[in-house]
């Protein structure tokens, strides 16, 4: 087969290999985040947290359909991260504005996103020279501990005026703990990163 037909397949084979069950969850994590984001900035933060837990659930589940069904395409390795990083850095983003009331402070978010940044151009960069870079356990962990902060968070503020002590110090606790993970999970894949520059040079 040649010319617009051999052209046609390919296109479908293509969208086939996309639209497969672990990207097709990873791009409505992307549309969560958006009603997310819009919910945070409606002062609606007790259906903000429903929908970022479905969000993190979908996060859990596209790895483990990816395996799985054996769809993990390079693609899904760098789209999923990404995705991760839009709605995570979006929360702490929206949430800073009120630093007063969620403990996020303009410099925590900072260093989260520049951390995000930094590692999701040195995972486009191996990955397009065809080396793989996949999630560490540290950036797994990180991972989990931002999303529970965010939960954590987002519960909080649904709550006022209730403040119960244990659940503001969790809160805070929590944050701390995702923003020191981020800082040291960075650092341990710019380290990992290092040799595959070296060879460059």
């Amino acid at each position: 087969m040649s010319g617009p037909e051999s052209l046609s397949a390919n296109v479908t084979t293509a969208r086939r290999g996309f639209w497969n069950v672990p990207n097709t969850l990873t791009v409505s994590r992307l549309v969560l985040a958006v009603g997310v984001f819009a919910l945070i900035a409606s002062e609606w933060y007790y259906w903000a947290l429903v929908i970022f837990a479905i969000a993190a659930i979908t996060d859990a589940l596209d790895g483990y359909f990816a395996r799985l069904l054996k769809q993990d395409t390079p693609l899904g390795r760098q789209l999923d991260p990404l995705v991760d990083k839009v709605i995570v850095s979006g929360c702490y983003i929206y949430l800073a504005t009120n630093y007063q009331e969620t403990g996020v402070m303009p410099w925590m978010v900072t260093a989260i996103v520049v951390r995000e940044l930094l590692i999701q151009g040195l995972r486009s960069h191996l990955e397009g020279r065809g080396q793989a870079f996949g999630a560490r356990m540290a950036g797994k962990l990180k991972t989990v501990c931002q999303c529970f902060s965010i939960c954590l968070i987002l519960l909080c503020l649904a709550l006022l005026p209730f403040r119960p002590p244990i659940l503001w110090w969790a809160r805070d606790g929590l944050t701390w703990l995702a923003v020191i993970l981020t800082i040291y999970s960075g650092i341990s894949y710019v380290w990992i990163a290092l040799p595959s520059f070296r060879s460059e040079s």
